[in-house]
């Protein structure tokens, strides 16, 4: 049973169909595939691991194990009974004193070991003394401060009670921030994606033309210019922009507010306005009314809405904005199906190697990663060819193709990426400005305040002598690379903000990319996708926003 779980897991986590795995040595595993899965190396990091002597229990619990979250206090106390039952006393009590000790089950592997969790208030990691990176992390201990506000978490930099933002600085203090010799604003493209997500399964959004109706009625443009001060761009694509092999950039843009247009593919889809009062009616006579959800957090996503009222109002639409919490957002929308229009920031959505995992009939469901109801057999078709199509220009050709079905049937309108600028303290030395933002994981191992610069340490894997289990296995200690370096160890602590809303355990998606600038894309966003892989072993949950 636990065994067929894991591969449910496996191949929901688009990680192909795993028939075999094989421990070839304490730092090697050999995975066989029925078949080939060209996306199998991407997928694989994404994957959260969990010790055997705790997983194996997972799926006698949970019908889909998935739905395990080793943060969850009630799943993890039934999985705790039955270890208690069935493990070996030695390994039962070591279990219970984690539990006892720090409330979860999660581990991991990364430079920070999480020493205190106090929900809504603070998250606190000590230095890992085993980080198989010596001199790293260079401070002893990380704390990340929960406030409620962008603001906020901004005041808390300006005034020292924190060293970075987690989010992006407020646009209405960029100018006061420029000029402030105590803090940093660096500005970095986002890796994530701001989009209207739809609800294909609505009565009214089911319709393809009311959904190209209201792709015409949203101005890009003005979204970036006024409510971001230009320090952000429209996009359109259905694949990041940074992965310009794989980039469909001729897909319909539906753009430039076209009020008329929009007007016409209403009246062709039967709703009008029957009685004269400005607005339309459905087909049957009945109001014509539309709610979009938006982040209350997030004053930008707030004020998308509010503009949209007034666009959709101009083709006779009545649209109510309804701002809401985190937590309620992401329940009406992908636990609970309960939306019409949403706006959200990810970047799962545009990676090739995500498309299995969203795109696909079989995560419509409850905390499913297709909240839109987005079904489509051509499509699905094509995907899978795809994924087993080891020549990356003929794989490109299928994904320009499935770009194309998306563009039509519009199951979410991608709108714009932010630049994103997360201001620190000046005395913070060995940050690392990248595609995301000044916070990332290597900023998160070299920061210290003696003035030293970042170092990327590589580490040079040593190939295993062979390809069998060892009768006595041995422990090979990792090569550093020639940019290794070691150091003292800062006695101080590293304090960073972040907002309520930073932890969601629904799916592995992130919420929040591309701009138009110098940069190589190409490199910046696999970087930027690549540190967010990793932040699953410090701590750092995923998040939708």
């Amino acid at each position: 049973q636990a065994e067929d779980g894991i591969r449910d897991v496996e191949r929901s986590r688009g990680l192909g169909d795993v028939y075999k795995r094989q421990i070839l040595d304490d730092y090697t595993i050999k995975i066989y595939l029925k078949k080939p899965y060209v996306w199998f190396k991407n997928r694989f990091g994404m994957a959260l691991f969990v010790p055997e002597h705790i997983w194996k229990y997972v799926p006698q619990l949970f019908k889909d194990p998935e739905k395990f979250n080793p943060m969850n206090p009630d799943h993890v106390a039934k999985v705790l009974e039955l270890i208690k039952k069935n493990e070996p006393p030695e390994i039962a009590s070591k279990v219970e004193a984690f539990v006892e000790k720090y409330h979860h089950l999660r581990v991991g592997n990364g430079p920070f070991i999480l020493a205190r969790w106090k929900e809504g208030e603070l998250l606190e990691m000590v230095k890992n003394p085993l980080y198989f990176k010596k001199g790293f992390p260079r401070v002893d201990k990380l704390i990340y401060k929960v406030y409620a506000k962008p603001d906020a978490q901004y005041l808390a930099v300006k005034k020292g009670e924190a060293h970075i933002m987690v989010w992006t600085v407020p646009y209405a203090v960029i100018k006061e921030a420029e000029k402030n010799p105590d803090i940093v604003l660096p500005k970095a493209p986002d890796v994530y994606i701001g989009y209207i997500g739809i609800n294909m399964k609505d009565p009214i959004l089911k319709n393809p033309l009311v959904r190209k109706a209201i792709a015409y009625l949203i101005d890009r443009e003005k979204i970036v210019k006024v409510l971001m001060l230009g320090y952000g761009e429209p996009i359109y694509t259905y694949i990041h922009p940074g992965y310009k092999k794989w980039v469909n950039m001729n897909v319909p843009e539906y753009d430039h507010l076209n009020i008329e247009k929009a007007k016409e593919l209403l009246d062709k889809a039967g709703f009008k306005d029957i009685d004269g009062d400005g607005w339309r009616e459905t087909p049957d006579g009945k109001d014509f009314t539309l709610t979009i959800l938006t982040p209350s957090y997030d004053p930008v996503r707030v004020r998308i809405g509010d503009f949209m009222v007034e666009w959709f109002k101009k083709a006779g639409i009545k649209l109510v904005n309804r701002p809401v919490d985190f937590d309620t957002l992401i329940d009406l929308v992908y636990n609970e199906h309960k939306f019409q229009l949403y706006i959200i920031e990810n970047d799962a959505n545009f990676a090739p190697w995500y498309y299995s995992s969203y795109y696909v009939k079989d995560q419509y469901k409850p905390g499913g990663n297709n909240p839109w109801g987005f079904v489509n057999d051509t499509f699905e078709k094509l995907l899978r060819e795809a994924e087993n199509t080891v020549d990356e220009n003929k794989r490109a050709e299928l994904y320009y193709k499935m770009q194309e079905i998306l563009a039509d049937q519009l199951p979410l309108i991608p709108l714009y990426v932010r630049y994103w600028m997360q201001v620190y303290r000046a005395e913070l030395s060995g940050v690392v400005l990248m595609t995301g933002g000044a916070l990332n994981y290597w900023t998160l191992i070299n920061a210290n305040f003696k003035g030293e610069k970042p170092v990327i340490p590589i580490t040079k894997l040593k190939k295993p002598a062979t390809t069998t289990p060892a009768t006595t296995p041995t422990t090979p200690k990792p090569t550093p690379g020639p940019t290794a370096t070691v150091t003292k160890t800062v006695e101080k602590t590293v304090t960073l903000t972040t907002t309520v809303e930073r932890i969601a355990t629904v799916a592995t998606t992130v919420e929040r990319t591309v701009v138009r600038t110098e940069t190589n894309w190409g490199v910046a966003v696999g970087i930027g996708i690549v540190l967010l892989i990793v932040g699953i072993a410090i701590g750092y949950a995923i998040k939708r926003r």
